[in-house]
């Protein structure tokens, strides 16, 4: 049963003196302090206990010292670092494997539909267990358990994988590292939002360096040492980072809620119930279920270049593993410099947008207006690369349109993902679990079906049927700029 916080009854405002002890603040015993909240909040009708002036302030002082938006910048950045670290390991986990698909498939003696499931199926799990790993989070108030235990579980199953003489054993084994890499996509988000207020210094962050040396490293190692050392890598990886973070991240979940985020009747699992579905409600709102239909076309899209960039490399261009690798360089830098300019250019739009309002403060929606340039640039850049390979040009062109595609997919990214944020600011880890949920499910679905649908439907024309979903759903997000902030503000009064 959840309890009324109690309004604190203050010696003035009682009537009564206050005790002499509590002139001054220094005097305060702050034990006393709390015991005297812990009865009120028990029994809010006691009417005997009374708290001073001092000793609410002393209260108030610290419990700002304990807001981890008032730690010092120091150690914010060090909290920052850690995370932007460990949101590495799905993201180089996944694109790591790439390069080994053939071999893998050759050496397990199994089908390409079965090879490119181990994709498939890892990209489906980092999307369904955020859900888990935010809902526990928020409802026990934990970021630092979710991080050790779910690193713990990926340590574990990585081991797993490099011993498995089974293509099924390794497809599970895969879903379930999966499982333990993910969690830092979700609550990376949160613990940012916990640190940082959302408007003014909140950081871009973003774990683009991952698809450019995850495939060059997993490209190396399976040509001179064999596929396996990928996942012996990743166990070594893992274990660095368990270190890290057990003794040197804090507990950064406050606990307090901003106070201009959705109506509480919003889909909330109450403190202390674990619910795993209930981020998935914040999709009956139009702000989020349209906004990722968007970004999951986009993904989609995505995992079939990476999907079919080592067969159609080794096929039409007749490359080694290892130089396969160096192919995801092309959409990798693209991806390093969009997130670079596309969190600086996001703040500088939405910044330049919210001067024109009336005391210069914008709402969340005006961060999308980063995005109209990707928007055009993104589905042109795949169809053009497309029928380039189809044509087998020199792979200097090819190159070039899977860095402009990655440019423009870390554009809508960056603003998508601070809008779910900035629209959110109370559920950003539940959020951020279902833009990663949907978009996960697009991918793993198109991943297991890229090789039978280029077969079926050639290189140039899968690409075009792509790229026009993805401009279908870009109209997606241009409703929600232009009906996004009546949506939420009709939701506010329908919840007051």
């Amino acid at each position: 049963m959840e309890h009324q916080n109690p309004t604190l009854k203050t010696g003035e405002d009682s009537g009564s003196g206050v005790n002499s002890k509590c002139d001054t603040i220094e005097n305060v015993q702050p034990a006393l302090c709390e015991k005297k909240i812990l009865q009120l909040s028990l029994n809010p009708s006691l009417e005997s206990i009374v708290i001073s002036s001092k000793e609410k302030d002393l209260l108030a002082s610290r419990e700002s010292d304990h807001d981890p938006r008032n730690w010092p910048a120091k150690k914010k950045n060090l909290i920052l670092f850690i995370i932007a670290a460990a949101g590495i390991l799905a993201p180089i986990s996944s694109t790591i494997f790439f390069p080994a698909l053939i071999e893998v498939r050759n050496d397990l003696n199994t089908t390409e539909v079965l090879a490119n499931g181990l994709v498939a199926v890892f990209i489906l799990f980092t999307g369904i267990a955020p859900l888990g790993w935010a809902s526990y989070s928020d409802a026990y108030a934990t970021r630092r358990k979710v991080y050790l235990v779910s690193i713990m579980l990926f340590q574990i199953t990585s081991v797993i994988c490099g011993i498995a003489n089974n293509i099924w054993v390794l497809m599970l084994m895969r879903a379930l590292q999966a499982c333990g890499a993910s969690a830092v996509q979700s609550i990376g988000a949160g613990s940012i939002s916990d640190i940082f207020h959302p408007h003014g210094e909140f950081p871009s962050i973003s774990t683009t360096t991952s698809p450019l040396i995850g495939p060059i490293i997993g490209g190396y190692l399976t040509q001179y040492l064999g596929w396996r050392w990928i996942f012996w890598f990743l166990t070594i990886f893992g274990g660095i980072l368990i270190l890290i973070i057990f003794f040197a991240l804090p507990e950064t979940f406050r606990k307090t809620s901003p106070s201009h985020s959705l109506p509480q009747t919003s889909p909330t699992a109450p403190r202390g119930r674990f619910n795993p579905l209930a981020p998935l409600a914040l999709l009956r709102y139009p702000n989020v279920s349209l906004t990722l239909l968007y970004v999951s076309s986009v993904f989609a899209i995505i995992y079939v270049q990476n999907t079919l960039i080592s067969k159609n490399f080794t096929q039409l261009y007749n490359l080694r593993t290892s130089d396969v690798g160096l192919v995801f360089l092309g959409p990798s830098s693209g991806y390093i410099v969009g997130s670079v300019i596309g969190g600086k250019y996001s703040d500088f739009v939405f910044n330049k947008s919210a001067k024109k309002c009336d005391g210069g403060v914008g709402y969340p929606e005006m961060r999308l207006n980063s995005t109209w340039f990707a928007m055009i640039s993104l589905p042109a850049s795949y169809v053009t690369y497309g029928w380039m390979i189809a044509h087998r040009l020199g792979m200097m062109f090819p190159l070039i349109a899977m860095f402009i595609g990655g440019f423009s997919c870390l554009i809508v990214f960056n603003s998508t993902s601070t809008y779910l944020v900035d629209a959110f600011p109370g559920r950003s880890a539940s959020a951020i679990a279902v833009n990663n949920f949907l978009r996960s499910i697009a991918a793993a679905t198109v991943s297991a079906a890229a090789a039978p649908l280029q077969d079926a439907l050639g290189i140039g024309w899968l690409y075009t049927i792509m790229s026009g979903l993805t401009l279908i759903g870009s109209g997606f997000l241009v409703l929600v700029y232009f009906k996004g902030k009546n949506w939420r503000e009709k939701l506010e009064n329908e919840g007051t």
